[in-house]
């Protein structure tokens, strides 16, 4: 059994041409940044299976963040904010109170009974030693933040399978079954490397295309690329416009340059 190429590059374009327009016009109040086709591995295994089409914007990256710090802090249980309106059960039992007793130092004869003010300082020492450690956790997590640099390819901005809109499928059953059996047999016959290779082409042929025909539809410079971690140079470079690569990894562009 052979592959079609042509055929399976005009199937996986059109499909994924169709979601990617009906998400993006679906939410015109998103800046959508990138495409991206993914979820094809290029290790050897059982199976290949069809990529799956991926789609982020500016404003939901935003939000995914915050709530996984906001997620992160609770986990850890360093996160005492409470709500405005909460308030204690009425059924709730406080613990007595501890009496302080009266402390005489026998050798000044000097008699310490203000017990109560020192357990107010003391609470009030507490309270800004609380707030202070919340202020560190912050800190701590904005400095990694920057550490880990955010708009670097290998950061949560480019990693499809963490996207708001992750998993589309562009072929369901029985055509993708249909698809996926013939790939797996031509790589049974002619090896798996020379296939994945050439299911990879034409997975980059689809990226060129519909960052052309979407860059027709609408103003944002969507970054379209198909998604591989062990291959990602290569495959960027394959994908994006020089200007693009510039733009978006300059660190990449001086890799190109020093070529």
């Amino acid at each position: 059994m052979g592959v079609d190429w042509a055929a399976l590059e005009e199937a996986i374009r059109v499909t994924a041409l169709r979601h990617a327009a009906e998400v993006i016009t679906g939410h015109p109040d998103q800046d959508f940044y990138a495409i991206a086709l993914h979820g094809v591995s290029t290790e050897e295994s059982e199976s290949i299976a069809m990529p799956l089409l991926a789609l982020n914007s500016v404003q939901a990256l935003e939000r995914d963040r915050v709530t996984a710090s906001r997620e992160e802090l609770v986990e850890r249980g360093e996160d005492a904010d409470e709500p405005a309106d909460y308030e204690d059960r009425s059924d709730a039992q406080l613990e007595d109170p501890v009496e302080a007793e009266d402390v005489t130092l026998e050798e000044d004869s000097v008699v310490i009974s203000d017990a109560e003010d020192d357990d107010e300082f003391e609470g009030e020492d507490q309270e800004f030693d609380d707030d202070e450690d919340l202020d560190q956790v912050l800190a701590s997590l904005e400095e990694g933040l920057d550490q880990d640099d955010s708009e670097s390819f290998y950061s949560d901005k480019w990693e499809p399978s963490d996207w708001h809109w992750s998993s589309i499928d562009l072929c369901e059953d029985p055509a993708a079954g249909i698809w996926s059996d013939a790939m797996t047999d031509l790589a049974s016959h002619e090896g798996w490397e020379p296939t994945i290779r050439r299911y990879y082409g034409t997975l980059v042929a689809v990226a060129n295309s519909l960052r052309e025909e979407l860059q027709q539809r609408t103003t944002a410079d969507l970054v379209c690329y198909v998604a591989d971690e062990e291959h990602a140079e290569k495959l960027l470079k394959l994908c994006l416009t020089d200007q693009q690569l510039s733009k978006y990894f300059p660190q990449l562009t001086e890799l190109v340059e020093g070529e």
